[in-house]
């Protein structure tokens, strides 16, 4: 295979590719849409045990947009002399319906990873054309065929580990002051402090930088589950006009049909790249939990925002949720180290220190202590769930049996059970909660407030163990603005951003950091004494 040194194609390529057939899905708007099972099949090389498969699927539109999708493969069997069987299954095919016509042409690359790189394939190669769809089969004798293949631009990165696991340490041990700033939605865009006005002011600040350094590359980078907001949309768009980089990530369902949002559309025509990173099976709800549920934003590599929110202020106005600025570049090193791994890229191995000031833990990422050859984000919250002394404040979206390892022993521990035993042990524990998520059954009429309704299971077993668990609610509804992922541990240490602590964060793309500051601690706390002033609250 001379023809590919240096690309995916000496150790991957493609051998086959299936559509299903046409079935009716609706959308969040709940209209009937067409939508296809399919998958594309792969030799792969067995040169390794740690090796990875990363398709990305490129839908064309009649209005010239091109919508891309990141997606794994797996192994599912062998071939023969050493060749594995591998494929992908989880493709989005919405051939029909969309806010960009129809779609014409479907081709894909792939991305393999060796030896610490990712390597890309030096060709797209097609997947179906609209015919194929209306005919229901496509072809398996064209991956060779020059004619259905042309030049591959999508390529990926990955951070240096020395330089990640570098930015770790200086946090660690030169930051006398953690230079970050947590802000606070409350439910209303039209705060001063509202965190909106920062990312707006942020966007402006790398404009400035381009237009300060013409021949500098300049960018912004966002991973987020939904983003559709009309001001930062049209923010993006401006930048990009001014020279400015602009990349978007996003859950494959918020950049495919099944979200029909003009905001997305409108930044998808104006050329900034949007990728739709699938997690579970398009189409078919019962086939996973798991999202890209993310919400960062990386600007010029100097400075980061992550948070529980979406963009999404418009739709969800009344949320009251929480975010964190981090203004350095050695956080951006970070997180960049995710981002790249969520595009598509490796990410680095880095080593952790349970009781420093400063942790992050990506849900895919790879982190170890002195002790442990492995520690996840669920690890981190039972660890410091065990370590409280004093008190613990949870505010969350949702709860369940979440489990963990704490870093110091070595079997799993659910978050029920870990605040329980804490509260058993004399700290005392207050778990905030969206009040109607926390239950379930049949919705009764939004004005009906008294209406009984069972608890979920999890949130059940805090109140039978006596646990002090609060209940949000707005005053005049049954819904709920709670949206926050965040607890306080003790006045000192907050553990935050995207991570819901229940067992679809463990699946997902997610994030979760690690603080001890006073100040920030305190912010958080405040926020809840808030919460207790300005909601009503139900205790069952």
């Amino acid at each position: 295979m001379e023809e590919f040194e240096g690309y995916a194609e000496e150790y991957c390529h493609p051998s086959y590719k299936w559509i299903g057939h046409r079935r009716s899905v609706k959308n969040i708007q709940q209209w009937e849409i067409s939508n296809f099972a399919g998958g594309i099949g792969f030799a792969f090389n067995n040169y390794a045990d740690h090796k990875a498969l990363r398709v990305i699927l490129k839908v064309y539109r009649e209005d010239g947009v091109c919508e891309q999708y990141i997606m794994d493969g797996y192994c599912c069997g062998e071939w023969s002399d050493n060749w594995q069987k591998w494929q992908v299954h989880q493709l989005p095919l919405f051939p029909y319906e969309g806010l960009h016509g129809l779609a014409h042409n479907m081709k894909f690359s792939y991305i393999i990873h060796k030896d610490g790189k990712s390597i890309p394939s030096k060709y797209n190669y097609k997947f179906a054309s609209l015919p194929e769809f209306q005919k229901g089969s496509i072809p398996n004798d064209d991956f060779h065929d020059s004619y259905f293949k042309d030049l591959n631009d999508f390529k990926c990165t990955e951070m240096d580990q020395k330089t990640v696991q570098d930015a770790l340490v200086k946090i660690n041990t030169e930051y006398n002051d953690l230079p970050i700033r947590p802000f606070f939605t409350r439910g209303n865009t039209w705060e001063p402090d509202h965190p909106i006005h920062e990312i707006h002011k942020m966007i402006d600040w790398v404009i400035d930088r381009k237009e300060k350094d013409p021949k500098g590359r300049h960018y912004i980078y966002m991973a987020i589950f939904d983003f559709d907001n009309y001001h930062v949309a049209e923010h993006l768009i401006h930048a990009q006009s001014k020279g400015v980089d602009i990349e978007c990530i996003a859950d494959w369902a918020a950049v495919s049909p099944m979200t029909i949002t003009a905001n997305v559309a409108k930044m998808k025509r104006s050329g900034i790249p949007i990728y739709g990173v699938v997690r579970n099976t398009p189409g078919d709800p019962s086939q996973g939990i798991a999202s890209m549920h993310t919400k960062i934003i990386i600007f010029d590599g100097e400075v980061v925002h992550s948070s529980s929110y979406n963009l999404h202020f418009h739709l969800w106005g009344g949320n009251w949720e929480n975010g964190i600025f981090y203004y350095s570049k050695d956080f951006a090193d970070i997180y960049l180290n995710v981002y790249y791994a969520i595009r598509g890229g490796i990410i680095q191995r880095i080593g952790v220190n349970p009781e420093g000031k400063y942790n992050m833990f990506y849900t895919f990422g790879s982190y170890y202590t002195a002790i442990r050859d492995y520690y996840r984000p669920q690890d981190a919250i039972i660890t410091e769930i065990n370590n409280a002394r004093q008190n613990i404040v949870v505010s969350m979206f949702d709860i369940g049996y979440m489990t963990g390892v704490s870093s110091n022993d070595h079997h799993e521990t659910d978050v029920i059970t870990a605040l329980v035993n804490a509260r058993n042990r004399g700290v005392r524990v207050r778990v905030v909660l969206n009040g109607m998520i926390a239950h379930t059954g049949d919705l009764p009429e939004p004005w009906d407030t008294n209406k009984y309704r069972p608890l979920k299971e999890a949130v059940w077993k805090l109140k039978s163990e006596w646990m002090e668990v609060a209940f949000v609610y707005y005053w005049e509804s049954i819904y709920s603005p709670i949206h926050h992922k965040f607890a306080v541990i003790d006045n000192y240490t907050v553990i935050t951003e995207s991570f819901n602590w229940y067992l679809a964060s463990v699946h997902s793309d997610e994030v979760l950091s690690v603080i001890r500051d006073s100040r920030v601690a305190s912010a958080f706390l405040d926020e809840v004494d808030k919460i207790f002033a300005r909601m009503r609250i139900g205790w069952d």
